[in-house]
């Protein structure tokens, strides 16, 4: 673990302030600009605006690079599709292509890349990275499927990346306090979204976390605070693939927008997500692994008991929304 630096910790602070009084400001122009009318795969009922993780996305790149850390800009290119798509809805195959190019700049700039696999034999090589760029765009792709509740990401990311600086990069904590001030405005009933300039942007960065570990260790611990979003993501796919549905299609299919479509609120959804999120992240003080393995059997339980009896069960679901689609 890492001591944090005392002048981080006032940056932190000062990107909450900065964060909160920019969106601020920004609101009228987003308002005007990136105004996003609900669809039928919508958690809302009213317009919003979208595009707010500009904010966050700026003053962490900003503050990093103050600091001398220049790693985050690595992801911009990322985000400004992101931009871009907001505005006017990108076609898939050149988002994704911007996410591999962004996967392969994370793998070789990375320790994992320059210490381990640099000197492997190159068809060895090829096969890791394809591997990873898979892994990658995955985790990108999870995180921008789950921002579709008030305050989700955003407060779930919180503690991911606060777990991320403490146990190898303080310079995230830049990013987590400008995510607290953008959460103001994200929390239910929200004012603003982060749309895909944010929501791709986090999840390159947490990408980006994961794959600059020193150890496995360090691996497990931030993929297993962030497991509660994953794998309601992994799963949703996993059973789309199995039901024979197009898994790139939209659809609104996850567990946390069927838990809202049986008349939760968003607020009490997040909750229920960010909840289990800061018991594994306070599980990781007793450095036991048998107590984490524990606490991942017992997510699995809890999210098993909130689909079966809880949540919309996912074939009535499916077929709503095949009925809602179907030309």
């Amino acid at each position: 673990m890492n001591l944090i630096p005392l002048n981080l910790l006032f940056v932190a602070f000062f990107s909450l302030v900065f964060s909160f009084i920019l969106l601020y400001f920004l609101l009228p122009q987003l308002e005007k600009y990136f105004l996003t009318k609900p669809n039928l795969r919508s958690s809302h009922k009213l317009p919003k605006p979208s595009g707010g993780g500009i904010v966050f996305v700026f003053i962490y790149c900003f503050g990093s690079v103050t600091f001398g850390n220049t790693s985050p800009l690595i992801y911009l290119p990322l985000s400004f599709i992101g931009f871009i798509d907001d505005l006017y809805d990108l076609n898939r195959f050149l988002r994704y292509l911007i996410q591999v190019v962004t996967s392969f700049l994370i793998i070789s700039k990375s320790y994992f890349f320059n210490n381990y696999l640099i000197d492997l034999n190159p068809l060895l090589l090829i096969l890791i990275f394809c591997f990873l760029i898979l892994f990658i765009t995955a985790i990108i792709n999870f995180i921008n499927f789950m921002d579709g509740i008030d305050g989700l990401v955003s407060s779930s990311l919180i503690v991911v990346f606060i777990t991320s600086a403490i146990l190898t990069d303080p310079y995230l904590l830049i990013l987590v306090g400008a995510l607290i001030g953008f959460l103001f405005w994200n929390w239910y009933p929200s004012k603003i979204f982060m749309g895909d300039v944010g929501s791709t942007f986090l999840g390159a960065v947490l990408a980006g976390t994961l794959i600059n570990q020193y150890n496995f260790d360090n691996f497990f611990k931030i993929i297993y605070v962030a497991s509660p979003l994953l794998l309601d993501a992994f799963i949703c796919v996993l059973r789309r693939f199995f039901t024979k549905q197009p898994i790139f299609k939209s659809h609104c299919l996850h567990l946390y927008q069927r838990l809202y479509q049986a008349g939760w609120s968003h607020s009490k959804v997040t909750i229920f997500y960010l909840l289990p999120i800061i018991l594994m992240a306070l599980l990781l003080i007793f450095n036991s692994y048998i107590l984490l393995l524990f606490g991942l059997a017992s997510l699995l339980v809890y999210g098993y008991y909130l689909d079966l009896k809880i949540a919309v069960p996912f074939k009535i679901s499916l077929e709503k929304t095949d009925k809602s689609f179907s030309p």
